[in-house]
């Protein structure tokens, strides 16, 4: 295969930018765009190979597959079975709803699986051990289509060179193509998972690759140029990357618009000064200490991208509450790094190769490893439970207090079965945190029976309705209506049919911003608007735990209730952010004691909005 002294450079650079992503997503929100790095360098590399095979003779697609798997599938299987195994001695909530992810996860169908299920990349609330895997999927899948692409090609025409000028203008017609669905799924239609996870609007990077290799393979000597041309070129291509790294978030239409098809072009440019400064980077290889340690963690980006993000869910879950956030990032670091490099060892193609081949206890060796794998990993597989403990509490809560008039008020306007595609599991009940209450007992009254005869609405998502029977012993007349993975978009609706219904309470809580990414003060203001004049309004910020930051969110709703006499900021965050004793262990849904404090919080902040 051609290789290239830099591009293991390129691979570091992306795996720094998506593992900050995940750990810091306030700080680099735009970081996973860095995954198109890795396509299209995938693109080049494999297309450059079969060229290169093509022209000796046909392409054997079967043993290039089985090249491809013995590549990919031994260490994916690693951190799958050992995943499993850590989670069920974290406990075994966290594997819920897994075993159809797990699958998807071994046969490379996890993007597939997403798009089928309603499943999104950024869902922080309730993430999925094996979710990062639909990157493998993207790559596998356009593994398996390239050389049939070809293969047809070469058939078609007489000449080898023609057959690849053909290839050239097929791969990059599919970019184009790509790129536009990209653009219509993702900025058009707003529909960001269905761009992200699909082949046909995400090939375009691996295809931006491929033209490239056919471009590389038909002129293969550019003109000559100054060396600090390149060298600026990949430079800047390096920094441009960076710059919409810091500026661009998952749900930005821009990221679909431009960021994402300019990464992939970027990174050809990259691919090119490579090229061009090849005689200049192989030298300094040899006596640049920073370049030899550039390309060494490069070659470990396949093995960290694997391991960091299940480490990402699993520590948290791991270490003692009120862990800095950066003990937590540097061990998520140095673990993925460790179990990486003891993969590349024992996993390395031609050495395992070599010694299940010629030795007869290295095969044994492999074997006994294998089976203590398999066997608490396969009783893991075994009792994965359908639901959570605290989806399950939190749907009977819900079953029983759910009214008529509730549901007709939803009916109204279709809410329901809009909320089903906001999030779909949620994070699992581990443990009540052990240090003992030291609230203040609640009032023991009652809540209103519907919306219209209450004095207080309180509209929340599964954190509130945890809370709900606290809230209405707390509050005097006070009307909860609480549902799982609701969304801050779904209150303009809700507040409309109760109005539709009835007179709507003087005060309304809205508690819904744990479940969202993107709040802004158009979004608040058609809430107040849909419920008319004289309302008071109680906004209450969210915290989902140290990895899912909720600072824009906070900012949104404080920087909106500044603006306007009749609103409030109830600041949960300020409260739960350094006490997780609050909290089940997902750091999230709140234990008996946490429901009491955000009980109190909220009368309080209600009784002080009245004065």
């Amino acid at each position: 295969m051609l290789w290239l002294t830099g591009i293991n450079s390129i691979r570091f650079f992306a795996i720094f930018l998506i593992v900050v992503y995940h750990l810091f997503r306030s700080f680099l929100p735009g970081g996973f765009i860095a995954v198109d790095i890795f396509f299209t360098i995938s693109g080049f590399l494999i297309v450059s190979k079969l060229i290169r095979e093509s022209s000796h003779g046909k392409i054997h697609y079967w043993k290039y597959v089985g090249d491809r798997l013995l590549r990919i599938f031994p260490a994916l299987l690693v951190c799958v079975l050992v995943t499993l195994i850590l989670a069920l001695f974290v406990h075994p909530d966290i594997l819920a709803g897994m075993r159809a992810n797990t699958i998807a996860a071994l046969t490379f169908t996890t993007n597939i699986v997403q798009l089928l299920t309603g499943g999104s990349y950024e869902n922080t609330i309730s993430p999925n051990l094996f979710q990062h895997t639909w990157f493998l999927a993207l790559e596998m899948q356009f593994y398996l289509l390239v050389p049939l692409l070809l293969m047809a090609i070469i058939a078609a025409s007489k000449k080898h060179k023609t057959a690849v000028r053909s290839a050239g203008i097929v791969f990059t017609l599919l970019a184009f193509i790509s790129t536009i669905l990209m653009i219509v799924y993702g900025g058009v239609m707003g529909l960001p998972d269905r761009a992200y996870f699909a082949i046909d609007s995400h090939m375009g990077a691996f295809c931006m690759g491929a033209a490239f290799a056919v471009f590389n393979y038909l002129v293969p000597r550019t003109p000559r140029t100054p060396k600090v041309i390149p060298a600026i070129g990949l430079a800047l291509s390096l920094a441009i990357v960076t710059i919409l790294s810091f500026k661009l978030e998952y749900t930005n239409v821009m990221t679909y618009y431009f960021a994402l098809p300019f990464t992939g072009i970027l990174t050809v440019i990259m691919l090119f000064c490579i090229i061009k400064l090849q005689p200049n980077i192989h030298t300094r290889h040899k006596t640049a200490n920073i370049v030899r340690v550039c390309e060494k963690l490069g070659e470990l980006s396949f093995g960290v991208y694997l391991f960091h993000w299940p480490l990402y869910i699993l520590l948290p879950n791991i270490l003692p509450p009120n862990t800095p956030i950066w003990i937590y990032a540097t061990l998520n670091i140095l673990l993925s790094i460790a179990m990486t490099i003891i993969c590349n060892q024992t996993l390395n193609v031609n050495r395992r190769l070599k010694m299940l081949k010629y030795y007869k206890k290295r095969r044994i060796a492999y074997a006994v490893v294998l089976i203590a794998l398999l066997i608490p990993a396969s009783f893991s597989f075994a009792r994965m439970p359908e639901k959570s403990g605290i989806t399950e509490q939190l749907q009977e809560m819900a079953a029983q207090e759910s009214t008529e008039e509730e549901y007709e008020s939803m009916r109204y306007l279709g809410i329901e079965d809009f909320n089903k595609t906001i999030e779909e599991v949620l994070m699992a009940q581990f443990k009540i945190a052990a240090k003992p209450s030291n609230q203040p007992a609640v009032i023991n009254g009652k809540g209103a029976k519907n919306a219209n005869s209450a004095n207080v609405l309180v509209l929340g998502d599964s954190v509130t309705l945890g809370a709900k029977q606290a809230l209405e012993s707390t509050i005097p007349n006070t009307y909860v209506d609480a549902k799982e993975s609701r969304s801050i978009i779904t209150a303009t609706g809700i507040i409309a049919g109760y109005s539709a219904k009835g007179k709507l309470p003087n005060t309304i809580v809205i508690s819904l911003a744990t479940n969202e990414y993107h709040i802004t003060d158009s979004l608040l203001q058609s809430i107040v608007n849909s419920a008319g004049k004289d309302k008071t309004f109680i906004l209450v910020t969210a915290y989902a735990g140290p990895q899912q930051p909720r600072e824009k969110q906070n900012a949104a709703l404080k920087s909106y209730a500044d603006k306007h006499d009749n609103v409030y900021i109830a600041d949960w965050w300020e409260i739960a952010h350094n006490n997780w004793s609050l909290m089940y262990a997902d750091h999230i849904h709140l234990n008996p004691e946490g429901r009491i404090t955000y009980a109190n919080l909220i009368y309080s902040t209600i009784r002080s909005a009245r004065r």
